[in-house]
């Protein structure tokens, strides 16, 4: 009876270590600041694409993904190349351009049937300062910046604006 009450304690303790283990990853995700120059909120830190879908940032982000149309043939041929790729965005959702580009990449990951949950973002300040961020360790000139990684390796990237559009430059980077 002793031991069953034993376990019955140490269970109940490790389930409230892992609820305070997913509640703090859970608050560190989507933080938000006072951006300095325009008094708006932004987002700042590690995030998901659940914080690009809110506030007004996420009216942006409906608009642009919505409205973008990824070519089908590069789609197709995109669709086949995506095993072993990951990504790391780095944006500003202060940013034009990350307002812009993002949710058309998303748009496109989408139309691979890239499982976007597993993208890593980081939300930076006007300054590319966050929390744990090194913008001379990661190379950060400009923002939005798009890390490709094929098996954890860095195979290429898509700094600002594409050069072609979004899905022809990912494929460029994916056939090298």
């Amino acid at each position: 009876m002793l031991k069953l009450n034993f376990m019955n304690k140490l269970i109940g303790l490790i389930a409230v270590f892992i609820f305070m283990v997913f509640s703090l990853q859970a608050q560190k995700l989507n933080k938000k600041m006072i951006d300095t120059k325009s008094n708006k909120e932004i987002l700042y830190g590690k995030c998901n694409l659940k914080g690009f879908k809110k506030a007004e940032f996420g009216k942006i982000f409906k608009k642009e993904y919505n409205n973008y149309l990824p070519l089908n043939e590069i789609i197709a041929l995109l669709q086949p190349k995506m095993m072993n790729i990951s990504f790391e965005i780095i944006l500003g959702t202060w940013c034009g351009d990350s307002k812009e580009q993002l949710p058309r990449f998303i748009r496109i990951l989408d139309a691979v049937k890239y499982k976007t949950k597993t993208i890593s973002f980081l939300c930076v300040d006007r300054s590319f300062k966050a929390d744990g961020f090194d913008r001379d360790k990661q190379n950060i000139q400009k923002i939005p910046t798009f890390i490709i990684y094929r098996n954890n390796i860095e195979i290429g990237r898509i700094v600002e604006t594409p050069i072609q559009t979004l899905e022809k430059d990912l494929l460029d980077i994916l056939v090298k």
